[in-house]
């Protein structure tokens, strides 16, 4: 810290001098206006101490002019207190205080000690505040990066992302996958502004190029979970729900963790069905730890999918009188669902209710997506194959076995584009064997209140008490025939499955069958509905439906 005297008394320019250097401040005089005007310029003053006593009226307009062209900051003016003139012209100098003559050494100690403290405070106020401009720079930064790889101009898709401070803690990733699905994340970090932005750059990165690939959800929220759980303190966590909508509109495939319930509206504008959250948020969890198990809803077609954050149902909170659940519904059915009559309405709850959150929704018809597959850049490998895998508890209580057999296959020549289909068929046949024949829960759970969440609660609290059991899966790959023979078979007590074929299009439990019975080819059934076997067609245009 430097200062520039300007004092045509030598008496005052000494007393002055000595009380900065009193106070670690060191300081240059200057008695003329042209060496005061010169001194302004240099880049290490930091502030001027002008004395008006014996100066002429002149000068003092020059004074003023040279300090209005400048901007070193006047601490302090010292004025005689019998010159009314002067203490005006002082006054227009915008000095932080003025000290009047005669005064005591001591008081001008104490007046220079209280201003060169509040002097400092704003210095770190102005660091303060180009410190938050310099992370407002990044944070934007980050979230145009992130955002700007979004698919645009997709027709069946409307959005309502409401930030509540200048950075959106929710984040809207969209993205299409090679065979013409359609990805779809919407989560909520815990934070905002620079903490959540951590966050948000690897998991864009993760979610676009995964996409690209065609990856299965399960893998996204895999490798995104890994990130964040190594990269984000254990204070800071991300509530997604991650979608992929096949090329037909017919098929979701979802994970969700900590986020509010998803749902199906019907064309009516109705509730069908429920996307109940069954995890934990990405990032708390080791890769150990992780679930990445995935839930298969078909849907018929014009159904829309409503994905939204906590902030929406959170509305009033604060206040002890929330929107809640059943109050969104009911905004959502009031407008039968139109976008910007939603938001309309949105805005004027938080109007009424206040806000302490982001608000984000994202409503997806469920439609044929009309985006054509790439095509396909590797013939697929020639060489027929057999796998065949034993699977006992501790392998079926440790890990996803699918996902672990789908990563191996997809290294075979041609193979990358087939993995989602692949594990979409095998997942669902494997948790047919697991849930029903190993761990005899009972499906019933599902079609009562919270019945997913204590379904799903059921299963993890038996599959991690399971000590026997054993399902096999048995692959048979026929280049010449194009297609991939898929059997798996479980040792539990077997099923009427004729009784649940006729149920399944009318309750939760048999859809993951249906599935099956619309992706692959040849389904049969045998030894007392132990063993499913089924044909999936390894042909680019079959993918078209999935």
């Amino acid at each position: 810290m430097a200062a520039i005297i300007f004092c045509k008394d030598c008496k005052l320019t000494a007393e002055l001098s000595q009380s900065l250097q009193d106070l670690g401040v060191e300081s240059q005089t200057s008695n003329t206006l042209s060496t005061f005007v010169s001194a302004l310029q240099n880049p290490a003053i930091t502030f001027a101490c002008v004395a008006l006593v014996a100066t002429s009226k002149h000068e003092r307009a020059e004074l003023l002019r040279a300090l209005k062209g400048s901007d070193t900051r006047v601490l302090l003016v010292v004025v005689d207190v019998t010159d009314e003139h002067g203490v005006l012209q002082a006054e227009a100098m915008s000095p932080a205080a003025l000290l009047t003559v005669p005064f005591h050494r001591i008081v001008l100690n104490h007046k220079l000690s209280n201003l060169l403290n509040l002097l400092e405070n704003d210095q770190q106020q102005v660091k303060a505040k180009e410190k938050a401009a310099q992370e407002h720079r990044i944070v934007e930064n980050i979230f145009a990066n992130a955002l700007s790889r979004n698919l645009q101009n997709y027709p069946h898709i409307d959005t309502i992302l409401l930030p509540f401070t200048t950075f959106n803690g929710d984040l809207y990733l969209f993205a299409r996958g090679p065979l013409g699905s359609i990805y779809l994340l919407l989560g909520d970090f815990t934070g905002h502004g620079l903490p959540a932005a951590i966050g948000t750059l690897p998991t864009a990165q993760t979610f676009f190029a995964m996409a690209k690939r065609g990856a299965p959800v399960s893998k996204i929220v895999y490798e995104v979970n890994q990130q964040l759980n190594k990269l984000l303190p254990t204070s800071l966590f991300f509530c997604a729900t991650v979608v992929e909508l096949s090329a037909s509109g017919r098929h979701l495939t979802w994970w969700s963790g900590g986020m509010p319930p998803a749902f199906i509206v019907d064309e009516s504008g109705n509730v069908s069905e429920e996307l109940t959250p069954q995890h934990l948020p990405l990032g708390v969890l080791s890769a150990d730890e992780f679930d990445s198990a995935l839930t298969f809803t078909y849907v018929a077609e014009g159904a829309r999918l409503i994905l939204y954050t906590d902030g929406v149902i959170e509305l009033g909170v604060q206040h002890n009188r929330p929107l809640g659940y059943q109050g969104f519904q009911q905004l959502g059915r009031d407008v039968n669902w139109d976008i910007h009559a939603l938001e309309d309405a949105l805005l004027a709850e938080r109007e009424v209710r206040g806000a302490n959150d982001d608000m984000s929704l994202v409503k997806l018809l469920c439609v044929p997506t009309g985006l054509n597959p790439s095509t396909r850049s590797q013939k697929l490998t020639p060489l027929p194959f057999q796998i065949n895998l034993r699977l006992t508890s501790d392998v079926m209580r440790r890990m996803d076995p699918v996902e672990e057999l789908l990563t191996g296959i997809g290294q075979l020549r041609g193979f990358e584009e087939f993995k989602a289909g692949l594990y979409t068929v095998i997942t669902e046949a494997y948790n047919n064997a697991l849930e029903y024949g190993i761990l005899k829960l009972s499906s019933k759970l599902k079609q009562q209140e919270n019945g997913f969440e204590r379904y799903y609660r059921e299963r993890t609290y038996r599959l991690s008490r399971l000590r026997r059991g054993l399902i096999l899966i048995e692959l048979d790959y026929r280049p010449a025939e194009n297609k991939m023979r898929v059997a798996v078979e479980d040792d539990g007590d077997g099923f009427d499955f004729e009784e649940l074929k006729a149920q399944s299009m009318q309750h939760v439990s048999g859809r993951g069958l249906m599935l099956i019975r619309e992706l692959t080819n040849q389904v049969q059934w045998s030894k007392g509905g132990r063993r499913i076997e089924f044909a999936y067609p390894l042909q680019q245009e079959r993918q078209r439906s999935f």
